[in-house]
């Protein structure tokens, strides 16, 4: 079970590593302002799935005992995100050889992108513009290994990490780690019958040198065991920043001949920040066996995810 588990965190995490260089064919496809629309569900579910499965109890582990949890989370998308408005991006141009000045389209998560008309008198002369079409998912997969150790003084650290990675010659390489330090505040209280605790965690992630995130959190966290079961919630605040850089190829029309084009290559910046900011966490954890225990929990926030995962201490 343990080794299956772990085999499908990876190839969780390989899949999100993978479909981060989609996001990045996708979005060389618009320009800044388009761009944004088309790419911030991606943000908001993204860090959505960053910022879970942090815990699955508020109870510190002992000094220099350890937990390995194989965390996999979704972000549910909801249906208001699969699509956004596109501007055409030859509307201010000398020459716009297109009908419309905005379209519906797909957004990262939706299904077929909108299509641009040209203009009836520049039939043959000139084609449909389409916009590229999204992943059409319904929730974002996300699957990261955790390593969990207890330090003195009521005291947790927690580190995420995976190995660094090429994921091709024209991206480059990926890479993600974060790390984070759990605080027992119930051992300030004297026979409290809840464990309570405080955390924070930052993480980073980059795809090359054309995607970086950044994520911080900040938990409360408590729980209660009985018999073999433990329930665990708390309330979370997040800071998600997504940054990007590319150049978007457009294309400029020859107004004496629209049959003649040539490629401006224009510089995108993006600076984007997840809509998520405050979340609400709750959960159950079961104990197999005294160093395995299995748990899954609800977390409340703009997008909604689910989280579940496995935990080997010692």
């Amino acid at each position: 079970m343990k080794k299956h588990l772990i085999t499908l965190t990876l190839l969780l995490f390989v899949a999100s590593m993978l479909m981060a260089e989609t996001v990045e064919e996708k979005l060389q496809k618009f320009g800044q302002d388009s761009a944004e629309g088309f790419i911030q569900p991606f943000v908001n579910a993204f860090g959505n799935n960053l910022n879970s499965g942090f815990f699955n109890t508020a109870k510190v582990l002992k000094p220099f005992r350890f937990q390995l949890n194989v965390n996999m989370t979704a972000s549910l998308v909801p249906d208001a995100d699969k699509t956004f408005m596109v501007n055409n991006p030859f509307i201010n141009d000398a020459f716009n050889p297109y009908n419309e000045a905005t379209i519906e389209s797909s957004t990262i998560f939706g299904k077929d992108g909108g299509v641009f008309t040209p203009r009836s008198e520049l039939s043959g002369f000139v084609d449909e513009l389409a916009m590229p079409g999204g992943l059409n998912l319904e929730m974002m997969p996300f699957a990261v290994p955790q390593f969990s150790m207890g330090l003195p003084l009521g005291n947790e650290v927690l580190v995420r990490y995976f190995p660094k990675m090429e994921i091709n010659k024209d991206i480059g390489e990926f890479t993600f780690y974060g790390i984070g330090l759990k605080h027992s505040i119930s051992q300030y209280i004297p026979f409290f019958p809840l464990d309570v605790a405080v955390q924070g965690v930052y993480q980073k992630m980059e795809v090359g040198e054309l995607i970086t995130i950044d994520a911080l959190a900040y938990n409360a966290e408590v729980s209660k065991s009985f018999m073999i079961f433990t329930l665990y919630g708390g309330i979370g605040f997040e800071d998600t920043n997504f940054k990007a850089e590319y150049s978007f190829e457009k294309e400029v029309f020859d107004p004496n001949n629209p049959a003649e084009t040539t490629t401006e290559l224009i510089p995108v910046k993006l600076e984007l920040a997840s809509d998520n900011s405050m979340k609400a966490t709750v959960g159950l954890r079961m104990t197999l066996l005294p160093f395995i225990k299995v748990y899954g929990d609800y977390n409340m926030a703009n997008y909604e995810s689910v989280n579940a995962g496995l935990a080997i201490g010692f």
